[in-house]
């Protein structure tokens, strides 16, 4: 069960002010710092990348960020709060994450979309932000707020989002959510899963879109389907990851999606797991391929395995699983016959 705390007050409001005050930031000084910002124009009318703050502490700089956004939401703005995130103390950082909870239980409706966009970027994309910001904010907002939270929780690590995701199995309101980070945390470009985990909580909910149901359904029952090219044996003392090559590879069938340490698997064996997708190469590392020949300049991705193994990765069809998720399909497949078994008996 989630810690909860007090819904944040409204952005602007009598106990807002009285919140920036515990802060040490009188409203009056960012009352001020936005009338210079805005220099009589209407909000719409400012260019976010266009302001500067040459003086102002970091308390006031962030709560004229947080009103000027709830005049004119865009990304363009909350980018620039996430900059004072960055150097700010953990009071201030606390004060920032109560308004992203504010903007998602208040809104305006395009403030809460753009305060979801900017948590997924800049806070859900970084690991270590994600498990400052994540937990807090599922903390202060009742259950029917979490939608947003859920939606955009892909990148969260796992183990991070694992108690948020379980509660909110049990609230049927939720499931639809909960399914798009589910979702998400499979097809995001940063998505994090326990692919296993996901399959199980996945059993206890209800999915009503058609297409969403499709694409979890096939990210917990079903490999990716992989075509490899050459694989490349890097030789050079630079290397900086023994004990893995890279893998020419492209989708051949299905959904893209990226697990972190799937496992390549041939003819029912493992013999790698992929590490690094799209891996960055330096062609001017000594290296060999194999087989030799060109390369076809399919995307390339490091595996760990033994480097006997590229021989067996190379030029063929290969199913990547999420690790376990392999042994838990089939695990369910002996139970479903076994099930079988006993009702034709």
């Amino acid at each position: 069960m989630s810690t909860q705390r007090s819904v944040p007050p409204e952005i602007g409001s009598f106990e807002w002010d009285r919140e920036l005050a515990a802060l040490g930031v009188d409203r009056a000084v960012v009352d001020e710092e936005l009338g210079w910002v805005l220099d009589g124009r209407s909000a719409a009318e400012v260019d976010p990348h266009s302001v500067h703050f040459d003086s102002a502490p970091a308390g006031v700089v962030a709560a004229t960020w947080v009103l000027l956004h709830q005049e004119q939401p865009s990304y363009s703005t909350l980018m620039y709060l996430q900059h004072v995130w960055s150097d700010a103390d953990e009071y201030l950082r606390a004060w920032i994450v109560r308004q992203f909870a504010a903007m998602l239980v208040h809104g305006p409706p395009p403030v809460a979309e753009s305060a979801e966009y900017g948590l997924w970027v800049d806070y859900f994309e970084t690991p270590s932000d994600a498990r400052e910001v994540f937990p807090s904010l599922a903390g202060q907002l009742p259950h029917s707020h979490w939608p947003r939270l859920l939606s955009a929780a892909g990148p969260v690590p796992w183990a991070v989002k694992r108690t948020v995701f379980t509660e909110a199995a049990e609230v049927p309101a939720l499931h639809a959510a909960l399914a798009k980070g589910i979702a998400g945390s499979f097809y995001d470009v940063y998505g994090d899963v326990d692919a296993v985990e996901a399959a199980r909580l996945l059993e206890s909910i209800r999915v009503a879109d058609d297409d969403l149901r499709s694409a979890l359904t096939e990210a917990t029952t079903q490999p990716l389907l992989l075509r490899s090219g050459a694989a490349i044996l890097v030789d050079d003392p630079a290397w900086e990851h023994p004990g893995s090559f890279l893998l020419e590879a492209t989708v051949s069938d299905g959904r893209q999606r990226w697990v972190q340490g799937s496992e390549l698997v041939v003819d029912g064996t493992v013999y790698g797991k992929l590490r690094h997708w799209n891996f960055p190469f330096d062609e001017r590392l000594a290296h060999r391929v194999v087989p030799v020949r060109p390369l076809h300049g399919d995307c390339l991705h490091r595996v760990e395995a033994p480097p006997e193994h590229a021989q067996v990765l190379a030029n063929r069809d290969l199913e990547a699983w999420p690790s376990g998720l392999r042994e838990h399909v089939m695990r369910n497949i002996d139970v479903d016959g076994d099930a079988e078994d006993t009702r034709q008996k």
